[in-house]
């Protein structure tokens, strides 16, 4: 029978297991994540930074890590979503670039790849201003197109196929734009191989467990996007240990690296994203901390429950309430405050939103009421 755990336990683990403090380098915080998600949505700063932020790292430090005048220490690529990856992590990739070249065998863009790859071979890098219709259709008379697949131009089309192949990688942005490289100019020499496709669920599915610390199945699937029958394969094969937590229905996976008897619970409000790995998979943020809150950014103003932008704050190792939040004009504007006074005090609500804002260097407005 596998082991009992406490609610309680769960939680601590799973808040250790991902907000460590004394956060270092950003180089050392990607290894230690995996990935982390990229969104161009800054209604208060980008994903990626409040990401970082949340784990006490400067995003300055990671913005001179990113430069592209220095050796690459990430590349973008499909990981949960669109995320920054460690360059050590592109060997492990390589299972989802075959799959991508077999989901995709046709040659119609033949013509504009060849002309992508002439390019890269002329300049080094280019971004989408290079190509000669640059990356949208903009003569087809739509007015607000957003970033729809179908407007996009044949050179466009080819570049992010090539990424998806592996053939091409993007290592760093010139603002939003994606600077393209060759991948074999690209990626550091030591790290530009193909790891078979076992090697590559390893490292994927000890890597999300490593960071859920105790899971079930579905979460640590989830984490990179795997099936699940794969996931829980190669846990079986790990002979990872199995423990039954309190609450939740069936086994679940406890990490390695997890050490109970060191886990801490500190008294420390953190505001995350919605696109936090914390909370990506919403019914593990229910078994856990209760909460079925789902992202808003994407539903009608009036069918919205709660706010635009959400940020949830934990406090030690629990969730006692979340904000909507906004950066508008120097303030931080506070939309929407939910708040469960039993689980922590309020000052703790506070405190977080003020570290928001000194995130953002702004003053906060209350336009909620708490």
């Amino acid at each position: 029978m596998p082991e009992s755990m406490r609610l309680t336990d769960a939680r601590r683990i799973a808040l250790s297991a991902q907000l460590r403090p004394k956060a270092t380098r950003f180089k050392t915080v990607l290894e230690r994540l995996g990935c982390i998600q990229l969104d161009t949505i800054s209604a208060v700063r980008r994903a990626h930074e409040l990401t970082l932020l949340s784990r006490d790292l400067d995003v300055l430090e990671a913005a001179r890590s990113l430069d592209r005048r220095r050796t690459p220490v990430a590349f973008e690529y499909w990981a949960h979503a669109m995320s920054l990856l460690p360059v050590s992590a592109w060997p492990y990739l390589a299972r989802r670039r075959r799959a991508w070249r077999e989901r995709y065998p046709d040659d119609s863009l033949a013509v504009a790849e060849a002309e992508v790859l002439a390019l890269l071979a002329e300049r080094g890098a280019i971004t989408v201003s290079d190509f000669p219709s640059g990356a949208m259709h903009r003569a087809l008379g739509t007015g607000n197109m957003g970033d729809s697949w179908n407007h996009r131009t044949d050179h466009k089309h080819a570049v992010e196929r090539l990424l998806w192949f592996g053939e091409v990688a993007c290592t760093h942005r010139i603002g939003f734009k994606r600077v393209y490289q060759l991948a074999e100019r690209a990626i550091p020499a030591e790290h530009l191989w193909d790891a078979d496709d076992e090697a590559c669920l390893r490292y994927m599915v000890t890597t999300a467990l490593r960071n859920l610390g105790v899971a079930t199945t579905k979460d640590v699937a989830d984490y990179f996007r795997l099936k699940i029958a794969d996931t829980d394969r190669v846990l079986r094969d790990l002979e990872i240990e199995q423990v039954a937590v309190e609450g939740w229905k069936g086994r679940a996976w406890l990490g390695p690296q997890v050490r109970r008897s060191r886990v801490t619970g500190a008294e420390r409000a953190v505001a995350v994203s919605m696109f936090d790995q914390l909370v990506w998979l919403r019914e593990r943020m229910e078994r856990l901390w209760g909460h079925g809150w789902k992202i808003e950014i994407y539903v009608p103003e009036p069918q919205r429950t709660f706010g635009y932008y959400c940020l949830p704050i934990f406090v030690g190792s629990d969730l006692p309430g979340r904000v909507a939040l906004r950066r508008s004009k120097g303030e931080l504007v506070v939309e929407a405050a939910q708040w469960d006074d039993a689980r922590a005090d309020r000052e703790h609500l506070h405190a977080a939103v003020d570290r928001v804002a000194s995130w953002v260097d702004a003053e906060v407005r209350w336009q909620a009421a708490v």
